[in-house]
């Protein structure tokens, strides 16, 4: 029986989709089709000030599929002390074969609003339960951070 070109809303996309979140600053395509990962948390991320202003945030998603077809989803980021949510979204990405797939989910303008632990949680419609990453957001003055990854160029120290 020949798989479907595209699977229907209601069925899940496997029963454990994700390999594995990466986050960082941009994910950008070449046209050679390889795929570059700008500003990589390791996973922390060293902001000097709260509330803090982000350009960009992108959370790639890595995820496996026993079928092709268009995915439903919806994200938020929420704050793990408070509850507070600083972001939410919804959209579709496509997994053109059986086998691994990429969901980018870049963010512009995100306000941090404070230090501590966030989630990110992604839920893929049809999926009993969401995908994690959870991360911690360190407060430092520029003046005590020195070179620490995930840094915004703006706050590197200069070249000597």
């Amino acid at each position: 029986m020949p798989v479907p070109k595209w699977s229907s809303p209601k069925e899940p996309l496997c029963r454990s989709p994700a390999k594995y979140i990466l986050m960082c600053d941009e994910v950008r395509q070449e046209i050679n089709g390889k795929i570059l990962i700008l500003g990589l948390y390791t996973p922390d991320m060293s902001i000097p000030q709260a509330p803090f202003l982000l350009g960009s945030l992108t959370f790639f998603a890595v995820l496996e599929s026993d079928r092709p077809g268009n995915f439903q989803s919806r994200f938020e980021i929420q704050h793990l002390d408070t509850g507070q949510k600083i972001a939410e979204g919804m959209g579709a990405f496509g997994i053109p074969k059986p086998g691994m797939g990429v969901a980018p989910i870049q963010l512009r303008n995100l306000t941090i609003p404070n230090g501590g632990t966030y989630v990110f949680s992604l839920k893929i419609e049809g999926q009993s339960d969401p995908i994690t990453y959870s991360f911690n957001v360190i407060l430092a003055p520029p003046q005590q951070m020195g070179f620490q990854p995930g840094m915004p160029p703006q706050f590197l120290p200069p070249n000597r």
